[in-house]
């Protein structure tokens, strides 16, 4: 990899609203991370599967998106979503995929409890950080 690539990434990275970006050569790979524009909720990991929602008297959660990209609630079109509203959820199950730069990554629940709103529509863009889905826990 050119130094001057990595550099020039960096550049583009550092100014947008992407929290992070692979890039892979000849089997080479390089991650570049954005912390200049990382939000407040973010975890010292910079994951983050599920936060809690502002208490309300009752215990919510969400499950938030991971990754920057779009993202699609089944594996691909001819298949039922993966969690509809009402479904029961378990921690460590998939729950959406986010596609990512031509890859398809899974969003892993955290948590577990009843999906009581899918906050994103299938395609849509999505932000790192930005709830998919709130869960009654």
């Amino acid at each position: 990899m050119d130094i001057e690539q990595v550099a020039r990434v960096v550049e583009l990275v550092e100014s947008s609203q992407v929290h992070e970006v692979t890039i892979a050569n000849n089997g080479q790979s390089i991650i570049v991370v954005n912390n200049l524009n990382k939000q407040a909720t973010t975890s010292p990991t910079g994951i983050m599967p599920s936060h809690k929602a502002e208490n309300s008297g009752d215990e919510h959660s969400q499950v938030r998106a991971i990754y920057v990209g779009q993202v699609y609630l089944s594996e691909d079109d001819t298949t039922d979503n993966l969690v509809n509203k009402g479904d029961h959820i378990k921690k460590g199950q998939t729950v959406c995929f986010i596609d990512e730069l031509t890859r398809l990554l899974p969003v892993i629940s955290e948590k577990e409890g009843i999906v009581s709103a899918i906050l994103v529509k299938n395609g849509q863009n999505i932000e790192y950080g930005q709830p998919i889905f709130n869960l009654e826990v």
